[in-house]
């Protein structure tokens, strides 16, 4: 696109396939860095997207493209699409807000959202990605283990892939797993078939059959973003903690309770809980069976 002005020709910026343009996204960052429990520069929101600070820059400022004319930027205030999923789970806000034309509606906006977090998502706000938790892909199956894909950014796997979460312990004696989807909160461990908290060196899901070949767990046909939460506690968890960690899925109201609890234990000190998150996105593009909910599966 062309605009004349003033008898002079300049180039409109340019948005290609496989971005995501995010309207005046340079200033929208301001706002949503104030907003933010940790992310607070362009450099730590590389960070948490698993990319370079120079990557990023790259994304915000476009790349410039020329004709005999005039040089404008090309994608500027866009994000790879691939990279688009991670991108908003990191603010926690609907794409619609992110999208707005105007400014100063993604700011009132952004306000009235943020006013209405409560405890458990303020409290997972403020964990980072941590690859401690390890996923660990089933590779038995021709799958390619994500290790070896030259991509970057947030972990991303397949519906229908078999994955292992394993945690090392820091030293504690409890250890509690969450996962996180589209459809809210679930325990892993404990669950019904496997209530006890008491864990040893690692903190395993599934659980392992020594002597038997490994298990994995399947991932269900339900794309986006996804999160495991694993707390390592040196008491065991009271009982109203447990009882909010057996409905499934867990109720909102259940995890503003669990979060002041959280809360409470690590402000003790690492001695007596430890708290690690990771994220890692789910594409549906190879379908399995039609299923009504979103399950961790174990394989035998």
């Amino acid at each position: 696109m062309v605009d004349e002005r003033g008898g002079k020709k300049t180039l409109q910026p340019k948005f290609t396939k496989g971005y995501s343009h995010i309207p005046q996204l340079r200033e929208k960052l301001r706002w949503l860095y104030g907003y933010h429990p940790i992310v607070k520069t362009q450099y730590q929101l590389a960070k948490e997207l698993n990319i370079s600070a120079g990557t990023l820059s790259t994304w915000l400022t476009g790349v410039n493209y020329k004709d005999a004319v005039s040089v404008a930027p090309q994608n500027p205030d866009c994000i790879p699409t691939k990279h688009y999923r991670a991108f908003i789970d990191i603010w926690g806000l609907p794409a619609a807000i992110l999208e707005m034309e105007d400014i100063n509606e993604f700011k009132t906006a952004l306000a009235t959202f943020e006013s209405g977090r409560g405890p458990w998502e303020k409290f997972v706000r403020t964990l980072p990605d941590d690859e401690v938790l390890e996923i660990v892909v089933n590779g038995e199956k021709g799958l390619i283990d994500p290790d070896d894909k030259p991509d970057e950014g947030v972990l991303q796997l397949l519906a229908g892939d078999e994955i292992m979460l394993r945690i090392p312990n820091p030293g504690l004696e409890h250890g509690v797993l969450l996962m996180q989807d589209r459809f809210g909160w679930s325990s892993l461990r404990p669950n019904p078939r496997w209530t006890a908290t008491e864990v040893d060196a690692e903190l395993v899901f599934p659980r392992q059959v020594e002597g038997s070949p490994a298990r994995f767990a399947e991932l269900d046909a339900v794309g986006g973003m996804h999160r495991a939460l694993a707390v390592f506690t040196r008491e065991a968890l009271p009982g109203s903690a447990m009882d909010v960690l057996r409905a499934q899925p867990i109720e909102a109201s259940g995890l503003n309770h669990l979060a002041g609890f959280l809360q409470g234990r690590v402000a003790a000190g690492p001695d007596q809980c430890h708290v690690v998150s990771r994220r890692f996105l789910v594409s549906t593009a190879r379908r399995r069976k039609s299923r009504s909910s979103v399950v961790m599966r174990t394989s035998s």
